[in-house]
C-alpha cells in the first residue's frame, strides 16, 4: 500500500540533514547524485509496509525500526554524495533527525490549539506548516554555525558519540511512553512532546557547542605548533646570520691583504658576494632584516622584485618571535601570489612600514592573477586545494598578532593589486587609548 506519511518523512529527514551539511565537501557530480537518487528514495519510503495502530507494545516497536531504518538509508546514501568521514556525517546526520523529531512534536502541540481543530485532523497539512518555519530557524542558528565552523573537520568520536546518545534516549523513551489518543490524554501528549522538544534541543546544543570547543582547540594546537616551528626556524636564521656577519668582516680583511694584480679573479669573485651582502635590506630591526633578507633571497631565484621602505625600529615593542612570524607569513603569502603572475613586470611586492596615528602599520602591496577572493573571517581563505585542513592557518596567525597588540588587519583588493596592511599598537600608547575611552 502507498503510504504518503512515510514519504513525508522521508523528505522532512533529508530536508533536515542537508540544513546542516549543505557546506560540507561535496563529491564530483553532486546534483547529479542527489537530485535524482534523493527523489527515488522519497517515492520508495511509500512503499514501506505499515501495519494498523493498536497501542501494543509490537506496534511501537515496528514503528520505531521503520524510522530508523528509514534514516540509516538517508545517512548510507548522502555518505555517496558528500566526501567527509563517516563521524562527521552521521554527527550532521543525527543533528537532522534531532531537527525534524523537533518540527513534529512542535507540530503536535500546536494541534492541541483549539483555533487549528479542523487542520489538525488533517496532520500533513499542519506539519507543512510547522515544518519550514523550523527548519529556517535551525539553519539560521544551527545550520549557519555548521558552516562558519567547518563542522566536518571535526572527527573526534567522543562528542559524536554523546549527541547520538541524547537522542537514541530522547526517541525510545518518548516511542515508548506514548498511550492511546483521547482528551484525557491531552496533558499527556503535551508532557510527551515539551519533554521530547527539550531531549532534541539539548542533543542539538550538544552538537554544536562541543563541535565549535573541538575544532577551535584542534586549531590554537595547530597554530601552537607552527609557532613552535616558526620559533626554531627564527634562531637558526639568526644564528646563521650572525655567521655570515662574522664571515663578511673576515673576508673584508683577507682582501685587504690579497695583491688585486696577481688574483684579479678572484678578488672580483669576493668582492661581488661583499656586494650582495652590502645590498641586503638594513631595517633598523635585526630580526625584521632576517627575515626580510631571507625572503629576497627566494624572491631574486623567482624573478620577482621586493622593496622594503620603512624604519624597523618602530617595532620595538613587538617579541622577535612575532616579528618573524608576521612577516614570515605576510611574505611568504605575497611571493605566493606574485610567482602565478606570467607579466614580469608585475612581479613585484612592495613592503613599508610607518607609524600612524596611534599604531604602526606595515603594509605588504603586490599584484595577484585578479578575480574574486574568497574572503573567510574578514580574511581571504586559502586557495590551496590540496590537503586544505592544513592550509589558512598564515593569515589567522597575522589577526592573532595584531589582535595581540591592540591592532587588526585590513584588506583591500583594487583589480589585480592586492593590498594587505597590518596595524599594531604600542603598549603605553594603548593603555592611554584605553584610559580615554
Amino acid at each position: 500500500m502507498f503510504d504518503w506519511g512515510n514519504c513525508l518523512f522521508a523528505a522532512q529527514i533529508f530536508a533536515a540533514e542537508f540544513i546542516f551539511l549543505y557546506s560540507y565537501p561535496k563529491r564530483s557530480h553532486f546534483w547529479a547524485r542527489v537530485v535524482p537518487g534523493v527523489g527515488v528514495l522519497i517515492f520508495l519510503a511509500a512503499l514501506y509496509p505499515n501495519i494498523p495502530f493498536d497501542g501494543t507494545f509490537a506496534y511501537q516497536v515496528f514503528q520505531f525500526v521503520k524510522y530508523i531504518a528509514m534514516f540509516a538509508i538517508s545517512v548510507a546514501y548522502l555518505a555517496f554524495c558528500f566526501k567527509v568521514k563517516a563521524i562527521a556525517l552521521i554527527s550532521a546526520c543525527v543533528a537532522g533527525y534531532a531537527l525534524q523529531h523537533l518540527s513534529y512534536h512542535l507540530m503536535l502541540i500546536v494541534s492541541l490549539t483549539p483555533l487549528l481543530e479542523g487542520v489538525a485532523q488533517r496532520s500533513h497539512i499542519l506539519e507543512l506548516m510547522v515544518f519550514p518555519i523550523t527548519y529556517v530557524c535551525a539553519w539560521a542558528t544551527f545550520g549557519r554555525q555548521a558552516a562558519k565552523y567547518e563542522f566536518y573537520k571535526n572527527y573526534d568520536a567522543r562528542f559524536i558519540f554523546i549527541s547520538i546518545f541524547t537522542m537514541f534516549v530522547c526517541l525510545v523513551i518518548n516511542r515508548f511512553s506514548r498511550q492511546s489518543s483521547g482528551l484525557a490524554n491531552i496533558y499527556v501528549s503535551l508532557g510527551n512532546s515539551l519533554y521530547a522538544i527539550s531531549c532534541c534541543l539539548l542533543a542539538l546544543l550538544i552538537n554544536l557547542s562541543l563541535n565549535v570547543l573541538s575544532i577551535t582547540s584542534a586549531k590554537n594546537k595547530t597554530l601552537e605548533r607552527i609557532g613552535y616551528e616558526e620559533r626554531r626556524q627564527f634562531e637558526v636564521s639568526k644564528k646563521n646570520r650572525e655567521q655570515l656577519n662574522v664571515k663578511y668582516h673576515d673576508l673584508k680583511h683577507v682582501l685587504s691583504l690579497i695583491d688585486s694584480g696577481s688574483n684579479a679573479e678572484v678578488v672580483a669573485q669576493y668582492k661581488k658576494v661583499i656586494e650582495d651582502y652590502d645590498s641586503e635590506v638594513r631595517t633598523g630591526n635585526e630580526t625584521v632584516d632576517i627575515v626580510v633578507n631571507e625572503k629576497v633571497d627566494t624572491c631574486r631565484a623567482e624573478n620577482i622584485s621586493l622593496t622594503f621602505l620603512g624604519d624597523g625600529s618602530l617595532l620595538s615593542f613587538v617579541s622577535q618571535y612575532d616579528i618573524y612570524s608576521l612577516f614570515g607569513n605576510i611574505l611568504d603569502n605575497a611571493i605566493e601570489a606574485v610567482m602565478k603572475i606570467t607579466d614580469r613586470a608585475k612581479r613585484i611586492i612592495s613592503v613599508t612600514i610607518k607609524s600612524q596615528a596611534n599604531c604602526v602599520a606595515i603594509s605588504a602591496i603586490n599584484y595577484f592573477n585578479g578575480g574574486d577572493i574568497k574572503m573567510s573571517g574578514g580574511l581571504p581563505a586559502t586557495t590551496k586545494t590540496a590537503d586544505v585542513g592544513s592550509h589558512g592557518y598564515g593569515m589567522r596567525s597575522v589577526q592573532l598578532i595584531a589582535q595581540k597588540y591592540g591592532g587588526d588587519v585590513s584588506v583591500r583588493v583594487d583589480g589585480d593589486m592586492f593590498d594587505l596592511t597590518v596595524f599594531l599598537m604600542e603598549p603605553q600608547k594603548r593603555k592611554a587609548a584605553e584610559e580615554n575611552g
